[in-house]
């Protein structure tokens, strides 16, 4: 009797465009939950947009090309009270230096792609975005195109939500009220986002010196309290990290892992 060995076949071309289309949509869909707070706060900025100086055209064109809503709402409001060009500048951009810091993170997931596409990757790359996009990158089940499709998916609808709430706010010349609250919606957005990332010490630690840095230097200039109070809390964080780190590495009683312990069976 012959036996025929059965090879698996590789993924076609119809199958391969299924599969990136299911990471995209997976990736829209993890994101969704996150509009309920993005979406009231475009809507907030577009109401600002509409009744501040700035024209039509440059207030449409002002979300697309910030994409970062306190940057955004910052430079808008200096604008109004005649601050002069450069300071606006350095402030929006210490107020988003924070994304740096995700950049530089979410830069291991993406080193294989070219410079132009690692740049395109990043124009979305804001709060929302890397906290749902780099839990799901640590479950390492997603190759480089599915990552790809995933971030992709994720950042399209975001943006998109984004662009359309101030859009639809500033064509209307809509005005909130002041009963409404939309403007919580952002503190509320980074409040979930706290608390989806504060799993383990270091991470607590970092939230909690973040807080009091932040406070004690609410007097720099510029909103230069956001970059000092994050660069302060992320060294703050890997100082505890690496402590701890190095206390389970000097612990004579601690438990080994059970899958490095576990016996393998060998079979014939």
């Amino acid at each position: 009797m012959t036996v025929t060995a059965m090879t698996p076949t590789a993924a076609g071309p119809r199958d391969r465009s299924s599969t990136l289309r299911s990471a995209a949509i997976e990736g829209a869909r993890d994101i969704t939950p996150m509009m309920l707070s993005v979406l009231p706060f475009g809507l907030t900025i577009g109401a600002v947009l509409a009744s501040s100086s700035i024209g039509t055209f440059e207030a449409l064109i002002s979300g697309p090309i910030t994409l970062a809503g306190a940057a955004q709402l910052t430079a808008v409001q200096m604008l109004d009270d005649g601050v002069a060009p450069i300071v606006i500048v350095i402030s929006a951009l210490l107020i988003n230096a924070r994304i740096i810091l995700y950049s530089t993170a979410m830069a291991p997931w993406f080193r294989d792609e070219s410079l132009g596409r690692r740049l395109l990757l990043a124009i979305p790359l804001i709060d929302q975005l890397y906290f749902t996009c780099s839990a799901r990158f640590e479950r390492s089940d997603l190759d480089r195109r599915q990552r790809q499709a995933y971030y992709a998916g994720g950042a399209a609808l975001l943006a998109s939500g984004w662009i359309a709430a101030q859009s639809v706010a500033i064509v209307a010349g809509a005005q909130v009220p002041d009963g409404v609250g939309l403007q919580l919606g952002a503190p509320l957005a980074l409040a979930g986002l706290l608390a989806k990332s504060t799993v383990d010490r270091p991470s607590c630690v970092a939230a909690s010196s973040a807080a009091v840095l932040v406070v004690g230097c609410v007097v720099l200039p510029f909103h230069g309290g956001v970059l000092v109070s994050t660069l302060g809390a992320v060294a703050i964080a890997t100082v505890v990290a690496r402590r701890s780190a190095g206390r389970a590495g000097a612990d004579p009683d601690a438990t080994p892992d059970a899958d490095a312990t576990q016996d393998t069976e060998v079979r014939p």
